[in-house]
């Protein structure tokens, strides 16, 4: 569904010609509770940053990090940890600069901890905003895969701003169940590239047979 058709169908849906004003409204405001409530495979994006400083600024696109990891030197993962969690290390390592292990998220930029000593690579691999449909970006993954989640969730919009309260509840059903047929389909892709291998025991009692998920490559 690209952009003209999503408010096209909000006319048809709502049956109402009045409301052409309000629909970008709408549409700003799905997206909103999209980017906080779906995360999803095709949101994820990799990208380089120079760890060369305390904090690096994020992304534009940044929701929340999947992976965070040092490229150059000595390749490791840098883990996640509260702000506080970060002061307190720091309290403890006397604030010295080393190379890092550790990041929080401050105000749309990552701490580093400790600060780097020497520039690396970072690979940041993060969950990314759905990107916003307008004149000029007219379709986006969400909306050309799953398209009743974006209709239901501005309908919804547009029945709170009708005040209609009989409707709402309607079109709040039909989009947690596209929310949730969404999420079990991702879960199911994520074992897409695995094949099922049977392993036996075979020893002391009862042979018994466990399954697990394993690579084909």
């Amino acid at each position: 569904m690209t952009y003209d058709e999503l408010k096209t169908a909000i006319g048809n849906w709502l049956n109402r010609t009045d409301l052409t004003s309000h629909y970008d409204t709408f549409i700003d405001n799905a997206e909103a509770e999209f980017n906080r409530n779906i995360r999803h495979r095709d949101m994820i994006k990799r990208s380089d940053a120079t760890a060369d400083a305390q904090y690096l600024t994020l992304p534009t696109d940044w929701l929340e990090a999947v992976n965070v990891k040092i490229k150059t030197g000595t390749y490791r993962p840098l883990f996640q940890v509260s702000i506080e969690t970060g002061d307190v290390f720091r309290n403890a390592q006397d604030n010295i600069s080393g190379a890092p292990s550790y990041f929080s998220v401050v105000d749309g930029t990552l701490e580093l901890i400790p600060t780097p000593s020497t520039s690396s690579t970072l690979e940041l691999v993060y969950y990314s905003k759905i990107p916003a449909l307008s004149d000029s970006n007219t379709s986006n993954w969400l909306s050309t895969s799953h398209p009743d989640i974006y209709l239901y969730g501005c309908l919804k919009h547009a029945s709170v701003f009708l005040m209609e309260d009989e409707r709402v509840p309607l079109f709040e059903v039909s989009y947690l169940k596209a929310l949730a047929d969404l999420e079990e389909a991702n879960e199911k892709a994520k074992y897409s590239d695995g094949s099922l291998i049977k392993r036996v025991r075979t020893y002391g009692h009862k042979a018994r047979t466990k399954t697990y998920y394993a690579s084909n490559t």
